[in-house]
């Protein structure tokens, strides 16, 4: 039986978790699987999903994930974390060396 990794409480509010990881999804980057495998801590994801949160652009960002269903290349202007997005894409696609 494999256990799972314990993450920290990121936000009070769950839609923040939900805006991020559609982001993610949008963009190819699994970020649960990039903090099992330690491409990114625990702690990374969940300042994420923090940063996420302090995002002003929430209802823009709904739109934008209605709109652009499927791959995406890149995340809206405004997102907060588009570094972290590209950098988790980009080592799952084993563009930058371990």
């Amino acid at each position: 039986m494999s256990q799972t990794v314990p993450f920290p409480q990121a936000s009070p509010r769950p839609g923040n978790a939900c805006l991020m990881h559609g982001m993610a999804e949008r963009l190819g980057a699994d970020v649960e699987r990039a903090a099992v495998s330690g491409d990114i801590s625990p702690q990374e994801l969940s300042d994420m999903v923090t940063r996420c949160g302090e995002c002003t652009q929430h209802d823009a960002c709904i739109i934008w994930l209605l709109e652009h269903q499927g791959p995406q290349d890149l995340p809206p202007e405004y997102c907060l974390n588009t570094q972290e997005l590209h950098y988790v894409r980009a080592v799952q696609d084993q563009i930058i060396p371990d």
